[in-house]
């Protein structure tokens, strides 16, 4: 890593943080009062933890502590795991049933990540079912909602999963080839946004052609300032660690990237059922973002594309 790379990854991870905190704490927010400060015992540590495991030189410090003993694998799972339960306290939500709910899902992948990386070319099982375990419960909907503010908020319940994987395949268990940071090269991001400008002319008419997308615009100066960047933060970087970072990129070190990217993008598709239209055009925008991820090895560049992709649908589009 160069040196400007190595500062600019504090300093971005340190905006975002900022950026973060100032939409959920600043006076024009939504959490003011006991809401703010119960959320602030999860809020800090989640997004936190997220922006934090972003710099390589916070990660490489907490590899050797964390595998100088098996059981400190755990210590993540743990502290995440802390802090939905005091926010579960301090909301007033049924704590019981989060608590157990909450252990197993951050600890079952830990437990199966432990021991030895599987070896190049042999199928990585463990991995493989601990990315299912992270994600299914998300998708599926199986665990209990961690609404901010309680009790009808936004449910932050996938960045748990979000934290502890990043945790996992980082820090406890490092999976070469993640490229989770911030601070993207011009090339990187010029990568990205020409996958875009590919996708587009093939998705749109293909989603207004089947009546599964209607042309209404309705840009805003904000929505086209800050919608991709809160898409970005909230659902293009998770969704592309999952995806590619995790699934493509084990699948790569098993079957080859020829064969890996066309099947992480299926069932990238797949997890937009039951709308086949929407299995169609999740599965094609997979193939562009998955093209991004091997051409620069950067989950976040991919993430550039994903969030230009979700922005342009949600501020051009009707479904």
């Amino acid at each position: 890593m160069t040196a400007r790379a190595s500062l600019a990854e504090p300093a971005l991870a340190a905006l975002a943080a900022a950026l973060t905190a100032g939409a959920l704490f600043g006076p024009w927010a939504p959490l003011h009062g006991d809401a703010a400060a119960a959320a602030l015992v999860l809020v800090v540590p989640l997004v936190g933890g997220y922006f934090a495991l972003s710099v390589d030189a916070v990660v490489r410090a907490l590899r050797p502590v964390v595998r100088a003993s098996p059981s400190r694998v755990l210590a993540g799972p743990v502290l995440v795991w802390l802090a939905v339960v005091a926010y579960a306290v301090a909301s007033g939500l049924p704590t019981g049933v989060r608590a157990a709910a909450f252990a197993l899902y951050l600890a079952a992948p830990a437990l199966l990540v432990l021991g030895a990386p599987a070896a190049p070319a042999r199928p990585p099982l463990r991995e493989l079912a601990a990315v299912a375990l992270l994600w299914l419960p998300i998708e599926l909907r199986l665990l209990p909602t961690l609404p901010v503010p309680a009790p009808g908020g936004y449910d932050v319940a996938r960045l748990t999963g979000l934290v502890d994987g990043l945790y996992l395949f980082l820090v406890a268990r490092p999976l070469p080839g993640v490229g989770y940071t911030l601070a993207l090269r011009p090339r990187e991001v010029g990568v990205a946004v020409l996958a875009f400008l590919a996708y587009a002319p093939v998705a749109l008419p293909l989603g207004l052609a089947t009546g599964f997308l209607d042309w209404n615009p309705r840009a805003t100066v904000a929505a086209v300032l800050v919608r991709p960047l809160l898409i970005y933060v909230a659902t293009a970087v998770p969704e592309e660690f999952l995806f590619r970072g995790l699934l493509q990129n084990l699948l790569a070190r098993w079957w080859g990237p020829a064969r890996a990217l066309p099947v992480a993008a299926v069932v990238f598709g797949l997890a937009h059922l039951p709308d086949p239209r929407y299995v169609a055009l999740a599965t094609l925008a997979g193939v562009a973002y998955g093209l991004v991820y091997q051409c620069t090895s950067r989950i976040t560049a991919a993430a550039v594309t994903h969030a230009l992709v979700d922005a342009a649908w949600v501020v051009l589009l009707r479904q």
